[in-house]
């Protein structure tokens, strides 16, 4: 099988799947609650050798995954999406060892139900209107920089080399562009954004008038970075506890927008709200915890945890 027709057959099953579970193409997909409602148990554990299992269903067991939860949430994310493509399309047990199990191995090299699993991945996480929506709105009608392919994996809940890959099928990013990006580490872009900070955030969004009322699905550590002019100097804003705004933005010049920290975890879907003080105009987000699905497998420390189905298996 070749990478085309493992990208045929896994945008069709991909949408397949997201029919019969009723999940919106134009908004963050929750790959856990996808897996639980599939009947997949998951479990996550610190296994820094390990980037995936998938085992399926048996007589008196559950089919389920196993994932590596020292891997960051974007990487957790597509490799459970990997995971249940090997489920849907009926696969056997499959183990992925090492952090990057494929990467010595030429595209044309790689087994075909790793390469159906792939692109499964791909086309779950980032259908083509939830990527269109994206483009959207940030203001774009196709990525123009690396920096966008960079926001777009945030908003996506991907990875930017996976999200680069990905707008590489969509046609949205031709082969020679997608090249010279793949070598942009996000270090960099972060860095970038970032100013004068120490130590750079490790994740950093850059959002404007347009980005208003967008979902994000935001994580501790993260920053955001309020690019409104119309909000002025010393905004006022209401937002969870763990949101902090910095007294002294570096991205943003003053009185040309604010800067937020995520201090800690969202333990809700909560409003951000910014109001400048002078014209009572306002700019607002929801901020959207880390699916309680996969919290034990994204938090280091907590070993052993099980999420899944309280009896039955789909398979």
């Amino acid at each position: 099988m070749n990478w085309l027709m493992a990208h045929r057959t896994a945008g069709i099953a991909a949408t397949n799947l997201r029919t019969r579970l009723g999940i919106s193409e134009d908004s963050y997909i929750d790959v856990f609650e996808a897996l639980r409602r599939c009947g997949l148990a998951v479990r996550g554990d610190d296994e820094p050798g390990l980037f995936g299992l998938y085992f399926p269903a048996m007589p008196g067991r559950y089919g389920g995954i196993f994932l590596n939860s020292t891997m960051s949430e974007a990487t957790i994310r597509h490799t459970a999406g990997h995971e249940l493509g090997h489920a849907e399309f009926g696969h056997q047990r499959c183990v992925a060892e090492g952090l990057d199990p494929f990467s010595g191995l030429a595209p044309e090299k790689w087994p075909d139900e790793e390469k159906q699993a792939e692109a499964f991945a791909a086309w779950f996480l980032m259908p083509i209107r939830l990527v269109k929506a994206t483009l959207l709105r940030l203001g774009l009608d196709i990525p123009r920089e690396a920096m966008d392919v960079y926001q777009m994996s945030l908003h996506l809940g991907a990875s930017y080399r996976g999200t680069l890959r990905h707008l590489r099928h969509l046609r949205l990013v031709d082969a020679r562009t997608a090249g010279g990006w793949a070598n942009v580490q996000p270090a960099r872009l972060r860095a970038r954004l970032s100013a004068k900070t120490e130590p750079t955030p490790p994740r950093i969004w850059d959002l404007t008038g347009l980005t208003e009322g967008s979902r994000l699905a935001v994580e501790e550590g993260d920053r955001l970075i309020v690019r409104a002019p119309w909000l002025g100097y010393d905004p006022e804003f209401a937002g969870p506890a763990p949101v902090q705004m910095r007294p002294m933005p570096y991205a943003v010049a003053p009185g040309e927008g604010a800067e937020f920290d995520i201090g800690g975890p969202i333990v809700s879907e909560s409003p951000l709200t910014v109001t400048a003080r002078a014209s009572g105009e306002t700019w607002s987000v929801t901020l959207v915890p880390t699916p309680r699905n996969h919290c034990g497998p994204l938090a280091a420390g907590r070993p052993d945890v099980l999420v899944g189905p309280a009896s039955g298996a789909r398979r």
